[in-house]
């Protein structure tokens, strides 16, 4: 008998997989779990990001997981067999409730309350307010419930994708449009469930899954890395003409007035031999000695920029995409905040032509507040040495009220070398965020959604492979852009 694909849970998946002869190791096993792919999410249907970022690396295996998927749609075998009468009373009360009823196919979006109704059909943007959108959330929910207690995966999508069909208005800005809707009707039954849970059970499942916390001085060089993946091609230069190249640029830097055409060129030249040697963990120190240029802010974002070419500089794209919306993030800030406090003391005491590079800077300031990250993750106050491999921005000899009021001078710091320093934190910002790329880093984990924010929304910057938005970005973004 052949296993109905949407019926086999992530394990019998990755054992599905081993018995058709795809070796899949230890970290590709831990992706399908942490992003719960299983019977119900391939019958869905994967994109070909989500499978080349499954299988990083290997066409091979992503060519034989395509057949794979293939050939358990076109055979599905069922053997239905007598149950005896006595295991009916074993037969919890979950069991039951998953299986007594399932959403019609046609499922209906219900009527909403009488004012909601009225946004709605006013093509209102309910999904940028909190209130109306946990009001149709909820209206969903009851209306799942009288089906059932434990949609699937496949049902949750169903809802999601027939609320935005009829108010087309509601689709999320980025991925498939509806994946925010999703996620929220998949945490409300959970929510709604958790009292059926014995505690124990909790217990024990964050015991089985749960993480621990490393701290960022323990944590290996290789886990702090952005993955890459294929093979740097160097082409038209070797180890001399790179040495030549470098004496160049040297030259270069120790003048007053850098010829800025020189330095591209030669810059340019060194890109993939330059990006070779930090993939296979050149240090900091050593790569600014190489290549002091990229401790310019200007180098940094020229770097980013040949990495991720564009009609528009980083520099621009952020200065003009952040502007768009700051005042949007200035308003959903905490006022009761302690820093939106001391702006807002800061603000009253400027000039009115002083203010909208307050704002802009303020703004960068508390982004992280929005979604719930520790400003002082990412900006701190006076120079100390890093004990963190990511980028750090400090405020040296100053405070809060001043670096809210004018460019007071800050430095950045990767792996507890200075790698930049100048007037201004919307300066120290970009060159912290270029930092990322330039020395290969990943997101930290306290800062991820921030910065995955910035890296989307304003600097428009895409990577092949890349994961899904987390849910709280696609919803800022919803709410912001």
């Amino acid at each position: 008998m052949a296993a109905s694909l949407q019926t086999l849970s992530t394990e019998d998946l990755l054992e599905k997989l081993k018995e058709a002869g795809i070796h899949v190791t230890e970290d590709e096993a831990q992706k399908f779990r942490e992003n719960e792919v299983d019977g119900e999410t391939i019958e869905c249907g994967l994109t070909e990001n989500m499978i080349s970022y499954l299988f990083q690396g290997s066409f091979k295996k992503q060519a034989k997981f395509n057949k794979f998927v293939q050939e358990m749609k076109e055979v599905v075998t069922i053997t239905l067999e007598p149950v005896p009468a006595e295991s009916y009373q074993q037969t919890s009360t979950k069991e039951i409730n998953a299986t007594s009823g399932r959403l019609p196919a046609g499922f209906a979006i219900p009527p909403f309350p009488r004012d909601l109704q009225a946004k709605l059909d006013n093509k209102e943007p309910c999904q940028k307010s909190s209130k109306d959108r946990h009001r149709i959330i909820r209206v969903l929910h009851e209306a799942m419930i009288e089906h059932t207690m434990y949609p699937t995966n496949a049902e949750y999508v169903q809802v999601a994708k027939a609320l935005i069909v009829k108010y087309c208005f509601l689709k999320d800005l980025e991925g498939n449009g509806y994946h925010t809707w999703h996620q929220s009707l998949k945490r409300k039954f959970k929510a709604e469930r958790a009292p059926l849970v014995h505690d124990d059970e909790v217990r024990k499942s964050k015991e089985k899954f749960g993480h621990k916390k490393v701290r960022d001085s323990e944590q290996s060089p290789t886990a702090c890395r952005r993955p890459e993946s294929g093979v740097i091609a160097v082409i038209g230069e070797d180890a001399s003409s790179v040495e030549g190249h470098v004496n160049v640029l040297h030259i270069q830097y120790s003048k007053v007035r850098p010829d800025t055409l020189v330095v591209k060129d030669r810059m340019q030249r060194t890109f993939a031999w330059r990006r070779r040697e930090i993939r296979d963990g050149m240090t900091v120190e050593d790569i600014l000695k190489k290549y002091p240029f990229l401790k310019t802010a200007s180098g940094l974002c020229d770097e980013v920029d040949r990495m991720h070419s564009s009609t528009v500089s980083l520099s621009q794209r952020f200065k003009d995409g952040f502007t768009s919306i700051v005042p949007k993030v200035l308003e959903l800030v905490q006022r009761n905040a302690p820093l939106a406090k001391v702006y807002k003391e800061a603000r009253e005491e400027m000039l009115a032509e002083d203010l909208p590079d307050s704002d802009f800077r303020a703004a960068l300031i508390l982004l992280p507040q929005i979604f719930k990250e520790k400003v002082e993750s990412l900006i701190t106050l006076g120079e100390w040495d890093a004990d963190t491999p990511y980028p750090t921005i400090q405020l040296v000899e100053t405070d809060w009220k001043m670096a809210f009021s004018k460019r007071v001078q800050v430095l950045v710091k990767v792996d507890g070398v200075e790698v930049w320093r100048g007037l201004g934190v919307e300066e120290g910002i970009i060159a912290a965020f270029s930092a990322y790329y330039v020395f290969n880093l990943a997101y930290p984990p306290y800062m991820k959604n921030t910065l995955t924010f910035l890296q989307h929304a304003i600097a428009k910057i895409t990577e092949v492979g890349g994961k899904p938005l987390p849910i709280t970005v696609t919803r800022i973004i919803n709410i912001l852009c």
